[in-house]
């Protein structure tokens, strides 16, 4: 386990490695600089399956494997030990999450753990790790474009959130000027919380949809209620095991709450005042050939969308208002998936023919639509595809389906990691981990603070030598600054974190309703000090887990108005 914190998991491991906060490029990189120069890679595995190593053992061997295990705070004893617990393994999975995704060195921490994955061998065999099929992709592959606006590469089809400030406050010709906000809370989830109010307040043109007035909500033009997931159909992807992968479509149990739409009717009354989706007379004959039968419909499908090219980017809507009509417990928004299901049984026929009970009887043209119905007419879920483990290689995308190691400007950024750069700095001498999760925080939900039972304000947490240090109590309010903004939360003493380690979760921050009609903010509002600029300079993925900051004791009476407003959030109306 690597982590700096002693974390549950950490408890329960062989062997803890517990980093420096934002040193993990320093100890991956002298874990596989230890690997290679024990000549302890899978040589077999590299040779049939990878391109590039010869790069990257090369640089690799440059590895100052002393220093590095230094500015890592892990002794080299340490290192070595993982070493020999790794070749002693017969399999080895890699698990990794937003503790190295989200720190210093984002993009090229995760090169690292990937090099770790395959220097060893640890994929495509029981044990190790694995791609994952996907009935429908939640984005492609980069498109080579670049935003003119904030001069960034166009990553997977999106653009990071962290440039949204500078997108919309750039005074290029291109810049935003109008935001479409569908199920999300940037003026809450964004770094640097006042420079994304700024922004939103500066476009011309922003329109929310959502189920609560959220802070991004209070700042748009125009908010369009969207009924809540009990309401309408939604859908769950768990393609995270291997070899099998489910989809579950959920319908609604409940009838939309009044004055408010699923999103495909909010999608369908814009596009046809809009004038882009046809009216219900011209999609007629479709949704006659659907009930007729699935061919039919395949046919009528492809001739009206080849007469109308215009409709290719609402598909997803024609579907919805044609072969939704016959599809089961009202989950007509459901339909997208009859393309999503076609390709799927192009692309692993095999993986879909195990998935479906009786899947090796049905004709090579239907298995796309046995599939769609079955994911659709299952209402606890169902598997789309059960892979062999050779099967793996099929889904990478190159025509000769090896790995390229050797990734030029990674291998650049590794050669040029300085090990003095881990040190933490004087004027913000804490690092905070900006996003921890907790029993009772579930991403930007907006729940009734009650349903947190446990932590309810969002506590700090900190250490007891470094509370002891700055003069204050288990449970006392106290002042976190970072360049950019100041938040007060409640400290928690917790002897798991490292020496100027802290902690604060996710998920709060909103402004809940009170009985009297006034809203008052649950817990700390955590990305007030984060900054955009803190960003990988790749992905500009954020670095959410190493925000340095400082702390400061409040005064008794700020002390007082953050108690009392706790008070008043987490007691019950009589």
């Amino acid at each position: 386990m690597i982590d700096p914190r002693r974390s549950e998991t950490a408890e329960m491991a062989d062997l803890h490695l517990a980093v420096r906060p934002g040193a993990d490029a320093f100890l991956l990189g002298a874990i596989l600089a230890t690997l290679v120069r024990r000549d302890a890679v899978d040589d077999d595995f590299i040779a049939q399956h990878t391109l590039g190593y010869g790069q990257v053992r090369e640089a690799l061997l440059r590895i100052p494997v002393q220093r590095w295990a230094e500015a890592a705070d892990v002794p080299l004893a340490e290192i070595e030990r993982c070493v020999d617990l790794i070749v002693a393994a017969k399999a080895m999975t890699v698990r990794v999450e937003l503790g190295i995704q989200q720190g210093v060195h984002s993009t090229l921490n995760s090169y690292l753990e990937k090099l770790l994955i395959m220097l060893t061998g640890s994929f495509g065999r029981k044990g190790t790790n694995q791609l994952h099929s996907w009935l429908q992709p939640l984005w492609g592959n980069s498109p080579s474009q670049r935003f003119a606006a904030v001069d960034t590469e166009v990553i997977a089809g999106l653009l990071p959130p962290n440039l949204f400030c500078d997108a919309v406050l750039s005074d290029h010709p291109d810049r935003l000027r109008g935001v479409w906000v569908d199920s999300s809370n940037p003026a809450n989830t964004a770094a640097n919380t006042a420079e994304v109010e700024k922004a939103l307040r500066a476009l011309e043109l922003v329109v929310v949809v959502d189920v609560a007035m959220t802070e991004t909500a209070q700042l748009a033009h125009y908010v369009l209620p969207a009924s809540s997931q009990y309401e309408k159909t939604e859908f769950t992807l768990f393609n995270m095991e291997f070899p099998r992968n489910f989809f579950h479509v959920r319908a609604g149990v409940l009838a939309p709450l009044k004055g408010t739409l699923p999103e495909p009717e909010i999608y369908t009354r814009l596009t046809r005042a809009l004038g882009l989706l046809p009216g219900d007379n011209a999609l007629a004959p479709l949704r006659e050939a659907a009930r007729h039968s699935r061919a039919a419909f395949a046919s009528e499908f492809r001739a009206f969308m080849g007469a109308n090219p215009g409709l290719a980017a609402l598909g997803a809507l024609v579907l919805y208002h044609t072969l939704g009509a016959t599809l089961p417990d009202g989950t007509a928004a459901a339909a997208p998936l009859w393309m999503a299901s076609l390709a799927c049984a192009k692309r692993s026929p095999q993986a879909v023919r195990r998935a479906l009970k009786a899947g090796q009887d049905v004709p090579d043209a239907a298995l796309g639509d046995a599939l769609f119905d079955a994911v659709v007419a299952s209402r606890s879920g169902a598997a789309f595809t059960d892979h062999d483990y050779d099967e793996v290689w099929t889904l990478l995308a190159h025509p000769d389906r090896k790995v390229r190691l050797a990734i030029a400007p990674l291998l650049d950024w590794l050669e040029k990691l300085d090990p003095a750069s881990a040190v933490p700095r004087e004027d913000y001498p804490f690092v905070l981990a900006a996003g921890h999760r907790r029993m009772f925080n579930a991403n930007q939900i907006f729940r009734d603070p009650a349903w947190r039972r446990d932590d309810p304000d969002g506590a700090l947490l900190i250490n007891t030598r470094d509370l002891a240090a700055l003069g204050a109590a288990d449970g006392e309010w106290i002042a976190v600054r970072s360049p950019v903004g100041r938040i007060v939360a409640r400290a928690k003493r917790d002897d798991s974190l490292r020496d100027g380690q802290l902690a604060l979760p996710h998920g709060y921050g909103q402004a809940y309703p009170t009985q009297d009609g006034k809203r008052l903010v649950n817990g700390p509002r955590v990305n007030a000090i984060t900054e955009s600029g803190n960003r990988d300079p790749i992905a500009s993925t954020p670095y959410h887990k190493h925000v340095a900051v400082r702390l400061e004791r409040l005064l008794p009476a700020e002390a007082a108005t953050y108690e009392e407003q706790s008070r008043r959030i987490h007691t019950a109306p009589a």
